[in-house]
């Protein structure tokens, strides 16, 4: 069984029905619908695919809708510009058609925010400038690293803090969207800087009527300053490597990728690690060995879930990218003692009485070798608890609310199971355990670790662990 999960985004490439049921088919867990790209009716009809093809094939596949965020880029520009190194160039808010000597950009305050010395990066830091001065509205600068220019590249500034908002007016919509008509499983937030911006996000899906988790996607030095309030602020993480090794230093971002997936396994928010994973597949039908240690790394790292972005949204071989993607995973985590990292996280949340039951769960599980911890969860943050731990044996979580269901797709390890709802803790675990048993993950003398929450307990507040053996009386 495969413990870490598979992202895969939507595209161009994955936009049939039969696309994306061969995805669904090849192990995908999560499909990714990027909202910088694509009309509404796209997307929707692309969501109704993935729930038949998931329906279909018996499994619990999530959608998660990834917002643009407040994405700065220039405006259009004339076929063939070049800048120089050691030229000067103007960027300027408008619609113009920029040149060599002066380029538009979508962002109306640039002048206020960026002072004589910052660096300004273009197309993911292919272009360097440097500002030179602020007249009105207007940024002059220095051309350090020159190349060829076309329209509607993206804008990185690594030296500056940026006045926008998190939400654009065109976020604001696609969540509205998203709640009334998409129903995804998962938000993720592009750009984030602050756990204010977080909530903000939290507080919209609120008002269209959702209850939707938020993961925000690193990829702004700022947010790398605010990290540990975000992932407090989060349900989950992103590491977005593309934008966050233009606004950092490629050689700072592994570190970072480290300590991000680490800090999300204590506090128990799920971690993806993303960004040209197997980029070399969108053209070869093989990745490069440095990319199969990329992934690797990722596993090695614990992180929840690995994530493909142009492998699968325009590559030539979206199919092959996730079987590949899933042989790695098979690989590196037969590779991992997942026993050892049970002590090793003993310490964790010490003095939290929830923390201390699952891990004794946990504990429990691997000292009696039981087949599964089975989790009766309404919410998810039960069986999310046990799964940072990353404990060897099964993962089931058992809800009766198909949203949950869907949503525990993502999370490392877990077998998210429909069961029908049910009063008291005993009834629950019975309930449980004959989900679990009819969808084939358990059988007659099975020994299973059970955890849950009393009747009437918050959500999250696993406060059972018991035992039992399959086909006995609970």
């Amino acid at each position: 069984m495969r413990r870490t999960k598979i992202v895969a985004t939507l595209g161009p490439a994955t936009s049939s029905d039969e696309a994306i049921g061969s995805l669904v088919r090849a192990g995908v867990d999560v499909t990714r619908f990027n909202f910088s790209h694509g009309e509404h009716n796209v997307h929707l009809k692309n969501a109704e695919i993935v729930r038949g093809a998931a329906r279909e094939l018996g499994r619990n596949v999530a959608i998660l809708q990834d917002i643009q965020g407040p994405k700065i880029r220039t405006g259009d520009v004339e076929g063939g510009t070049e800048l120089v190194e050691g030229s000067r160039i103007v960027l300027a808010p408008g619609d113009f058609t920029g040149d060599a000597s002066r380029l538009s950009t979508s962002y109306e305050n640039l002048a206020d925010d960026v002072r004589p010395g910052h660096r300004l990066l273009i197309d993911d830091g292919l272009i360097g400038l440097r500002v030179e001065s602020v007249e009105n509205a207007e940024v002059v600068c220095e051309v350090l690293e020159g190349g060829p220019v076309s329209s509607h590249k993206g804008l990185n500034f690594p030296d500056s803090t940026l006045s926008i908002r998190g939400l654009t007016p065109k976020d604001i919509e696609d969540l509205r969207f998203g709640m009334e008509e998409l129903h995804p499983d998962w938000v993720a937030m592009s750009f984030v800087r602050t756990a204010d911006e977080v909530r903000e996000v939290k507080e919209r899906i609120k008002e269209f009527g959702g209850n939707v988790p938020v993961i925000s996607k690193i990829e702004k030095h700022e947010a790398i300053d605010n990290i540990e309030d975000i992932i407090g602020a989060s349900d989950g993480i992103m590491v977005a490597r593309g934008d966050l090794a233009v606004e950092l230093s490629a050689e700072r971002v592994p570190i970072e990728q480290k300590r991000m997936v680490a800090r999300c396994r204590r506090l128990g928010k799920p971690v993806i690690v993303a960004t040209q994973m197997l980029d070399s597949m969108i053209r070869n039908p093989r990745p490069t060995r440095a990319e199969v240690s990329d992934v690797a790394n990722a596993i090695f790292d614990r992180a929840d879930a690995v994530m493909l972005s142009g492998e699968t949204a325009v590559g030539r071989y979206p199919m092959q990218s996730v079987q590949e993607m899933e042989r790695i995973c098979r690989a590196a985590e037969g590779a991992i003692n997942y026993g050892r990292d049970i002590p090793a996280s003993a310490s964790w949340g010490r003095g939290d009485r929830y923390d201390a039951v699952t891990h004794a769960a946990c504990e429990l599980a691997e000292d009696l070798e039981a087949e599964a911890i089975l989790t009766s969860t309404q919410t998810g943050l039960s069986c999310i608890r046990v799964a940072r731990f990353r404990p060897p044996n099964k993962i089931l979580a058992i809800s009766p609310i198909e949203h949950t269901v869907r949503m525990l797709a993502l999370v490392w390890g877990v077998i998210s199971i429909h069961g029908e709802q049910a009063g008291s803790l005993e009834a629950r675990f019975k309930v449980a355990i004959d989900a679990a048993r009819e969808a084939g993950h358990l059988e007659d003398g099975d020994e299973v670790i059970l955890t849950g929450g009393t009747a009437g307990s918050v959500p999250g507040s696993t406060n059972v662990v018991e035992v039992s053996t399959v086909g006995e009386e609970v």
